[in-house]
């Protein structure tokens, strides 16, 4: 009896562990960066500006020199270039791609879909 006790306790206390880390993950937010250049991307990015993607903010720059004097420490080659951090409170807390491939930057964003 006293073992079939300690193993559901243990199975809970996994489940518990689990779920906890499952919903930070769910609760993380992105602000995403893109320089457009001359190429109109901004088509392929406006749907995860919504409640179904973690994507809270958005910025487009249409100028690359502009982009590199706003943002210097990120070291801006050439357009289009697309930007996505982690953020929290605010502010702007991880970098976590920084890619000149539009659709690398789709395919990391769709893994960003919330369950409904």
């Amino acid at each position: 009896m006293m073992k079939r006790l300690i193993l559901i306790c243990s199975f809970l206390l996994l489940a518990f562990i689990t779920g906890c880390s499952s919903s930070e993950k769910a609760d993380t937010k992105y602000y995403l960066l893109i320089v457009e250049g001359e190429e109109n991307i901004s088509d392929k990015f406006s749907k995860f500006i919504s409640n179904d993607y973690s994507v809270v903010k958005s910025e487009y720059l249409t100028n690359l020199a502009t982009a590199k004097e706003k943002y210097p420490k990120y070291e801006i080659e050439k357009d289009p270039a697309v930007f996505i951090f982690e953020t929290g409170g605010g502010e702007l807390k991880e970098l976590k791609l920084k890619t000149y491939d539009i659709e690398e930057a789709v395919k990391f964003l769709e893994k960003t879909k919330k369950n409904k």
